[in-house]
């Protein structure tokens, strides 16, 4: 097999950053990633494209980044939507059954309908979750497949977006030069790396906090029961400060990072920070007790959002693992300790749970800012696990020029008797990050 087959590509396109990474299962399940890329995003705002040229921008730099690190050639990607046209709808349906037995064509047929009729104009259906199946009246069942019983009923939650964002997402990635595998939706996937199975069985919140949205996953009972985003981040604390402090965008986005605090009691006294006059506006002294109240005036907005959309549940006195906090905004000073004060409920920061083979990326994978990036690649790795890792999605350099060079009718022929260089190429790009005893998976 071709040491490139298993490898994925997955890029979060976000409102301040663009992260890319590029991984695989290893035989023994855990996840390696062989690669990771950042840069500066143009052209998103709360999450959502609005300038298709900046954007490519953005993917084109970080994707070859990568490709010039390893020696390869990214030609397909996941990648995940955000904003705020995002629904969860329940839906509910029943059938009966023919022979008094439960079939999958049965299931199918309900998730068919589910799927069908609960996308509105201009959406489209992303991820459907079962939540619950009944048979003859007997609640609790997850899988009915195989139970006798003359009717079953069933409930999923189904989320959907606006078909927009991933049309618009679309162009850009083809812009950059590349392809859209699947698209997922953002608070889908974070919780992918981040929360344990134990955790969302007990009951759990994640709270994303980007620089131009918030997301939110609820799970409970090991299902997935919310999963939605407001247009709302870090960007507009920044503009608060930027306004209420009369400095420059800058100015502001620096002093938030440096000395700003959530929660005001935890502000020391007496301190103030210093800004540089600067293309003609002059220096001046902010305390940061004042900037503390511009900042927590915000979040407590943003969190009573999050109440709002929480408390619609009815789950949230079932959950017994509390709230996880993930995102670049998660970095703010007090932030747990504000959000609990909120929302009565017990807080900690988040960081990958999931095994990761030993790697050379620490530093940039085990913060709580990479929720959105693990999560995509996980889920685009399972998706091409399905799919038995389709051909194509990312190559070595040497394949590409074989391809060049042969005639059309003669392409498979030629790489097979070439297939023995091809492998040492691909091996000696990846630095030696793919290990003989590991370069397969069964």
């Amino acid at each position: 097999m071709n040491l490139t087959r298993e490898l994925v590509a997955a890029i979060d396109i976000g409102t301040l950053r663009t992260r890319s990474a590029i991984g695989r299962f290893t035989t023994d399940g855990k996840l390696e990633i062989v690669a990771v890329g950042d840069t500066l995003t143009k052209g998103v705002r709360n999450g959502v494209v609005v300038n298709i040229d900046e954007v490519a921008v953005s993917i084109r730099t970080v994707i070859s980044s990568l490709e010039k690190s390893l020696n390869l050639r990214v030609q397909k990607v996941y990648a995940g939507i955000s904003g705020q046209k995002i629904n969860n709808r329940q839906v509910s349906g029943y059938r009966m059954t023919e022979n008094g037995e439960v079939t999958q064509a049965i299931i199918n047929s309900l998730i068919d309908e589910a799927q069908r009729y609960s996308s509105g104009p201009g959406e489209k259906v992303y991820h459907l979750v079962p939540q619950e199946f009944i048979v003859d009246g007997e609640r609790g069942v997850n899988n009915p497949v195989g139970m006798a019983g003359r009717r079953v009923d069933a409930s999923f939650t189904v989320i959907s977006a606006s078909e927009s964002y991933e049309l618009n997402l679309k162009r850009s990635i083809e812009k950059a030069g590349y392809e859209l595998v699947s698209a997922f939706i953002n608070p889908f996937v974070q919780g992918a790396g981040f929360l344990s199975k134990d955790e969302k069985e007990a009951g759990v919140i994640l709270l994303d906090f980007g620089a131009g949205t918030t997301g939110m996953s609820l799970y409970y009972e090991n299902k997935l029961r919310l999963a939605t985003e407001l247009p709302f981040g870090g960007n507009v604390i920044s503009n608060d400060i930027r306004e209420g402090c009369n400095i420059i965008p800058r100015h502001a986005e620096m002093v938030k990072v440096q000395c700003g605090y959530a929660f005001s009691e935890l502000v020391p006294d007496n301190k103030f920070a210093q800004i540089p006059e600067v293309e003609g506006w002059q220096a001046k002294e902010i305390s940061f007790r004042n900037l503390s109240g511009i900042i927590q005036a915000r979040l407590e907005e943003i969190i009573e959002g999050v109440n709002y959309q929480l408390e619609a549940t009815g789950l949230l006195p079932k959950l017994g693992a509390g709230i996880v906090l993930t995102g670049g905004g998660s970095n703010m000073r007090g932030i747990d300790k504000l959000v609990s004060y909120m929302t009565g409920i017990d807080v900690r920061f988040g960081k990958p749970v999931v095994a990761i083979k030993e790697q050379l990326f620490n530093e940039q994978i085990m913060n709580t800012e990479s929720a959105n990036l693990i999560g995509l690649l996980i889920n685009g790795l399972y998706a091409a696990r399905r799919n038995k890792y389709p051909p194509g999605m990312i190559v070595s350099d040497a394949q590409e020029e074989v391809k060049k060079k042969l005639p059309v009718k003669n392409q498979g022929a030629g790489l097979k008797t070439m297939v023995s260089d091809l492998f040492g190429r691909a091996k000696e790009g990846l630095n030696g990050l793919i290990s003989d005893e590991d370069s397969e998976l069964n």
